[in-house]
């Protein structure tokens, strides 16, 4: 009983902050929810952009022909980019290299004051080396997240290294061989149904 007493606040503690996260994530996704609905085909969202990778400008256009699955996150965060990165892996991991081949990942950092392309490419790089990863200048990223509805806002960090995080909503971004936004799939999306949801668009 001694040590329950001993561990009670740290487990209070713990317990308030992941409501508190957790409360945040969902503000971000009602936001979003707002901006675009219900997840599926919106004649509002989506159209064309253009932003920066390593090798050079980079638009929705060129990807023609082909299913693009878009994200929008950054290289620091803690724990949910790299969840969706890793739904990304697996369900890239489950097609055929066929299949493949008529998909395109693409990750836009939120975070281009602090994320290099060669940082964004690393961290891409590390869950499968198809995803492009884009960036360009703050005024530009929101441009490009408002057209899709991806709200995203900076949050201090005054604990962390980091200075600052950020507040977002994870979505998967599905976008037809025309360019027409098809789905906006939820951070608790499978592998198996972003694998299925690409499969019925190939």
């Amino acid at each position: 009983m001694s040590r329950f007493r001993t561990l009670l606040p740290w487990l209070l503690t713990a317990l308030i902050v992941l409501v508190v996260a957790g409360s945040v994530l969902l503000l971000s996704d009602e936001r979003q929810e707002a901006a675009i609905g219900t997840a599926g085909a919106s004649e509002t969202l989506g159209g064309d952009f253009t932003l920066q990778s390593s090798g050079g400008p980079v638009s929705l256009e060129d990807f023609r022909g082909q299913v693009v699955l878009l994200y929008f996150g950054f290289v620091n965060c803690p724990e949910v980019c790299p969840a969706s990165m890793a739904v990304y892996r697996r369900a890239l991991g489950q097609l055929t290299a066929a299949e493949q081949q008529q998909v395109q990942p693409l990750l836009v950092t939120i975070d281009p004051e602090r994320d290099s392309l060669a940082e964004i490419d690393a961290f891409v790089d590390y869950f499968n080396s198809n995803i492009i990863g884009l960036s360009g200048e703050l005024t530009e990223v929101r441009t490009v997240a408002a057209q899709y509805g991806a709200f995203f806002e900076k949050a201090d960090a005054e604990d962390s290294e980091l200075g600052y995080v950020f507040d977002h909503v994870s979505r998967y971004y599905v976008i037809d061989q025309n360019g027409v936004l098809v789905d906006a799939m939820r951070h608790s999306t499978t592998a198996n149904e972003l694998r299925a949801r690409i499969r019925s668009l190939l």
